[in-house]
């Protein structure tokens, strides 16, 4: 018998305590939600997730460039085609625009004397590196090394004929677009 009295009392003391921490209060006529609120010390809220802001790069580009013959020196051995080209095809304007994700990853378009292509790379801490793709068999492949200047890049184009007997060269800054 005494033994039901300590667990039947052991009981009762648990629920008296699990209903003061809960709060539970006598109902009560008060309408309103702070009547029958758990006290403030005991909620417990998640910490607001933190807001991860874009790295410095993320965002479109664009830039123009103006593209010349690049200067290849002729020595014994070298292609005599590279003394003929006179520069008329493949030099001129053009422009490039890119966009770049957050994690570095560059896609984008040029258009110009270089040819019309595809544009791909990424950033590597404050440098794009970029290779241009020709979209047809009269643009030139390429590639563009910039580093940052400011909220953009500043760089140089590389590009030769798929034959390798046009070698352009272009100096470029890429401005951050806004949106």
């Amino acid at each position: 018998m005494n033994q039901r009295r300590i667990i039947a009392s052991l009981a009762c003391s648990g629920v008296l305590f699990a209903l003061a921490v809960v709060g539970c209060k006598a109902p009560s006529s008060d309408p309103s939600p702070s009547a029958s609120a758990a006290p403030a010390a005991l909620e417990r809220r998640a910490p607001a997730p933190a807001v991860k802001e874009k790295p410095w790069f993320s965002g479109g580009f664009s830039g123009q460039y103006q593209a010349k013959v690049a200067a290849v020196e002729v020595k014994v051995g070298a292609l005599k085609e590279w003394a003929k080209d006179d520069g008329k095809l493949s030099s001129g304007p053009g422009k490039l625009e890119l966009t770049i994700d957050e994690a570095g990853l560059v896609d984008g378009t040029s258009e110009g004397a270089l040819g019309a292509g595809r544009v791909s790379g990424r950033v590597e801490g404050d440098t794009l590196r970029v290779q241009l793709s020709p979209t047809d068999d009269s643009g030139l492949h390429g590639v563009l090394v910039a580093p940052r200047e400011g909220d953009g890049f500043k760089g140089s184009i590389e590009a030769s004929s798929g034959d390798s007997l046009r070698v352009r060269t272009a100096s470029i800054e890429l401005k951050k677009l806004t949106n």
